[in-house]
């Protein structure tokens, strides 16, 4: 894995300083051709800065720098042609609207166009040891769209091409009356009228705008006629800078373009809200529809007491079924296969909708199952709502429920947009629902505008939050896109006041003679991850180094800050205080240390831990490995400890900055 992610690394290096000299050397070649000079006339430097700029920004665009995107000869060239238009309209673009029309149109397009050409060759006679040809397996994301059934065909609509033009005359003239105040155009102005709607109708065309009933949702239409109107700007731009056609205002081309956008916008919004809700069955009004609805009768009250005792002690299997068997059957599935519910009875357990911890009253104190409904992630107050059911339950008792966490949340997010406007929502929502809630400056206000709803929360910090109330994980499952888990009342909740939460953390670490150390690092996992050691290493065990094997409980800049020891750096307060010494065993949690065998934990008593630890002297791979690197290390230092500090130093040294150890 390591050695793919440094080929894949390296081809991207070469993709991108082959193609940078290559439009630096079409751009010269092209004035040479049209001058016989390589010397630049006054003003061409700019013009050489913005192809570079939108030459980056085509890039990224077009995926031309992603070396999984080159699989095979035709989709490689789809790549490069691809990103050759995007480069031509960015820079035609700027120039028109930056009224650049002193450039020459040989030089803007010819070096656009020699640029492709010249990729083509090389791609066709070497690029195959630039870039390997990928197969199905080295681009993820390609594998998954080719598994992803084909969407189903949807007819063209007669109706949305005439409503799309109506849309288009509209906003041609409402520019024009915004900007003189009267409709009547000037001479000329309809030759610029005809030509937008030439380009609207081939783009609109081209792009299958109007087969439109088969979009799965709003978001999806409405991205692919955002292109078309952002493939109109481009096309014009390069029309208007190809033609001269400068006597033209480019508020009245373009801004006719940009309002034509935001009326279909109105348009799709009306057209999808009409769709959503045209199909809902009306409402029940009539006494005819209530006895075809519940085929209302008399009740009879004499009511027998022992047939309603009977069934409130009956097993509570068939309750739930019949309570999940439209809604969510996965749910009861994955519920019956990690708790016996033949054992319970149907008075011992409750579904509740609710996520409002006051709403749980404490004559249900004999629960043995509560399963919510709601997700999690709506309650203002996690930890008081989990206290409420510990309280609630039976010991051995079971809590069900589901969460939508950040990597559930983001697959939602990148199923329900475009995958190019997915990129900015998941952004926006990931800085509103996930960092805002955790700064200590705004998050009052964030609280008080949104009720602590639909915040997203951490895998990690879920079941962590549930074992720190007192519970165990029995099972987590992904359904539907959400975080599924189920939990046991097994002990009393925690005695810790404190649980990390900051981008600083004191975790609690064993210390010389077994007490007690606060060791501060800076925080490179989710919060309430501590809570989740026992779970984890059940869980997965132990990799290669004795770190946990595929721990989600790490963040991603936590990983790259592990691997360049930033997370340890406020352990030098820890050494300036004398609670460490400079090289010294590993400071463990006291989970991980009843890992260890008891004649080493009462040798580990002995010595202090150590900021650089005998790990990086003997480099051992198994648990049993470390475990004898600590031995061998503690006696040599008990016996002879500024000589064992000295070469331990020395060889830790060697190995971290010479030979790259890491810790896995």
């Amino acid at each position: 894995m390591a050695n793919n992610t440094q080929n894949l690394k390296l081809t991207t290096f070469r993709l991108i300083w082959v193609d940078f000299i290559l439009i630096g050397l079409s751009f010269f070649v092209i004035n040479h051709t049209k001058r016989d000079s390589f010397h630049l006339p006054e003003g061409y430097g700019r013009l050489l800065v913005l192809f570079y700029l939108c030459w980056v920004l085509s890039g990224l665009v077009g995926k031309k720098f992603l070396p999984g995107e080159y699989r095979g000869y035709l989709k490689s060239a789809r790549v490069l042609l691809k990103s050759g238009l995007y480069l031509t309209y960015m820079i035609v673009f700027l120039v028109v609207m930056l009224g650049l029309s002193q450039y020459s149109r040989v030089q803007v397009l010819a070096t656009c166009g020699m640029l492709f050409l010249v990729e083509i060759v090389i791609w066709s006679a070497g690029y195959r040891y630039v870039v390997p040809f990928a197969g199905p397996t080295d681009d993820p994301e390609a594998a998954a769209d080719e598994e992803r059934p084909a969407e189903r065909r949807s007819p063209f609509s007669y109706r949305f091409l005439g409503l799309d033009f109506i849309l288009l005359v509209t906003a041609f003239f409402a520019v024009y009356w915004l900007k003189q105040g009267r409709l009547a155009l000037p001479p000329g102005y309809d030759r610029l009228g005809l030509i937008l709607v030439g380009v609207w109708f081939g783009l609109s065309l081209a792009g299958k705008k109007f087969n439109l009933i088969g979009q799965k949702n709003l978001y999806f239409a409405l991205w692919q006629w955002i292109k078309t109107g952002l493939f109109m700007l481009a096309v014009f731009g390069v029309l208007v800078f190809g033609f001269r056609m400068f006597q033209y205002s480019r508020l009245q081309g373009f801004g006719t373009i940009v309002v034509f956008i935001g009326l279909e916008w109105l348009a799709l919004l009306l057209y999808f809200s009409t769709r959503k809700y045209g199909n809902a069955e009306p409402d029940i009004q009539s006494v005819g529809q209530v006895r075809k609805m519940i085929h209302q009768e008399a009740y009879d009250l004499n009511v027998d007491l022992e047939t309603v005792r009977s069934r409130m002690m009956a097993p509570c299997t068939h309750k739930l079924r019949r309570f999940f068997e439209s809604d969510n059957p996965s749910f009861f599935n994955f519920l019956s296969a990690h708790v016996v519910l033949q054992d319970i009875r149907c008075v011992e357990s409750m579904v509740d909708r609710s996520c409002d911890p006051f709403t749980l009253r404490d004559d249900h104190l004999m629960l043995r199952l509560y399963v919510s409904i709601h997700k999690i992630n709506d309650c203002r107050r996690l930890n008081a709502h989990f206290l409420q059911l510990h309280q609630m339950m039976m010991p051995g008792g079971y809590f069900a429920g589901y969460a939508h966490t950040i990597r559930t949340h983001r697959d939602w997010i990148y199923g329900k947009y475009p995958r190019q406007l997915a990129h900015v929502v998941y952004l926006l929502d990931f800085m509103v629902h996930r960092v805002i809630p955790k700064l200590p400056w705004v998050q009052k206000v964030y609280f008080a505008v949104t009720k602590g709803k639909n915040r997203v929360i951490s895998q990690a910090e879920v079941l962590g939050r549930l074992c720190f109330c007192g519970f165990e994980i029995v099972a987590t499952e992904n359904i539907s896109n959400r975080l599924h888990f189920i939990a046991r009342k097994v002990k009393t909740s925690s005695l810790d006041r404190s649980p990390t939460y900051g981008p600083l953390v004191a975790l609690k670490r064993s210390g010389f003679g077994g007490g007690v150390v606060n060791t501060y690092k800076f925080r490179t996992m989710h919060p309430y991850s501590e809570y989740l050691q026992q779970y984890m290493y059940d869980l997965n065990g132990l990799q290669k180094g004795g770190k946990i094997e595929n721990d989600f409980r790490m963040t991603t800049w936590g990983k790259v800050m592990r691997k360049l020891w930033i997370d340890e750096l406020p352990m030098f307060y820890n050494w300036f205080k004398g609670d460490f010494g400079l090289v010294g065993v590993r400071p463990l949690s006291f989970q991980y240390l009843s890992l260890y065998d008891a004649d080493l934990q009462e040798l580990r008593k002995k010595v202090r831990p150590g900021l650089i630890p005998p790990f990086y002297a003997d480099l051992p791979e198994t648990f049993e490995e470390i475990c004898d690197s600590e031995r061998r290390y503690i006696r040599a230092f008990l016996d002879r400890p500024i000589r064992t500090q000295i070469v331990y130093f020395w060889k830790s040294f060697v190995n971290i900055a010479i030979k790259g150890a890491r810790s896995k």
